[in-house]
């Protein structure tokens, strides 16, 4: 039995935080250990650990797959995450005949992590979100790094997981967002971020429904739906936002700025960064001088 919460599907006792023996504690630093991004199984997969393992296990599991949690048996669709406490008995698999998760070992078992008490990330049972799509880039980047010879390998590590974790503990602790639960979201995201990321760059409906695979009339609409803004709007705001960081940080003429940020003329920006800002490019230069020397 589910029990629905938002945007997750809890499964029984996730809101049970982990519990975690601080005596002694000396460091913070969070060591990764084994881990794997977007691991695929072709065939059938069942994994048992009846005596866990010495070291916490997160798992991302993009796949139908069912639990074996206290003598019951719980089956969860894509999008599953699970923590597992060092020693906690282990014991999944796949539903169907194949299966593909993210998955990190960190922390040795005699090493404390008192920021997880706070977080109050539920442990040892699964719970189901509606875009881990973030979390997985953040897998993906541990891994690399794992695999990596970095002099500061070890901090940035650290410094990943918590991430990572933070962000975990954010999703289930934010209220239900129902454009997440759209299929198109994840795609639609990635263009959102390209979009506010690369603004100089000659964005068009077109171009841009050609990205996501879908119609200009859809993506226009869908889009609006889903961010609350229309696609050219987030484009001319984030070309201005731009702007007005080059304004504040350069000494670069108007016209440089204007191509900088993607304007084909330098009327045309004008004209609309006093449309947005309620002053020309160049008042908004001299105030921010003025305020910076008060």
């Amino acid at each position: 039995m589910l029990r629905i919460s938002g945007k997750l599907l809890f499964y029984p006792d996730v809101r049970q935080g982990c519990h975690f023996n601080l005596k002694g504690y000396v460091s913070a630093m969070i060591t990764v250990g084994h881990c794997g991004y977007d691991s695929r199984h072709r065939t059938r997969l069942e994994m048992r650990r009846p005596g866990g393992t010495p070291d916490y296990t997160l798992l991302l599991i993009k796949t139908e797959a069912f639990f074996r949690i206290d003598g019951k048996t719980l089956q969860t669709p894509p999008g599953t995450v699970i923590l597992y406490e060092p020693s906690v008995p282990v014991h999944y698999g796949s539903v169907g005949a194949s299966y593909n998760d993210d998955w990190i070992h960190f922390l040795p078992e005699d090493c404390d992590l008192p920021f997880l008490q706070e977080l109050k990330l539920p442990c040892n049972t699964p719970c189901t979100l509606s875009f881990t799509g973030q979390l997985s880039e953040y897998a993906r980047m541990i891994v690399l790094e794992k695999n990596s010879e970095h002099p500061y390998r070890e901090q940035i590590l650290d410094s990943l997981m918590r991430t990572l974790l933070y962000s975990l503990a954010s999703q289930l602790l934010s209220s239900p967002d129902e454009a997440m639960e759209n299929k198109y979201y994840s795609a639609m995201n990635e263009l959102r971020m390209s979009i506010l990321n690369t603004p100089h760059k000659k964005w068009t409906i077109e171009a841009m429904a050609e990205l996501v695979h879908i119609s200009p009339s859809y993506l226009q609409h869908l889009y609006r739906e889903l961010f609350g803004v229309s696609c050219i709007q987030d484009v001319i705001q984030a070309r201005l936002k731009s702007a007005r960081f080059y304004l504040r940080t350069t000494e670069m003429s108007i016209q440089s700025i204007a191509e900088l940020c993607g304007y084909e003329n330098e009327l045309h920006f004008m004209r609309q960064f006093k449309k947005f800002t309620n002053m020309t490019p160049s008042q908004y230069r001299s105030h921010y001088l003025c305020e910076q020397q008060k």
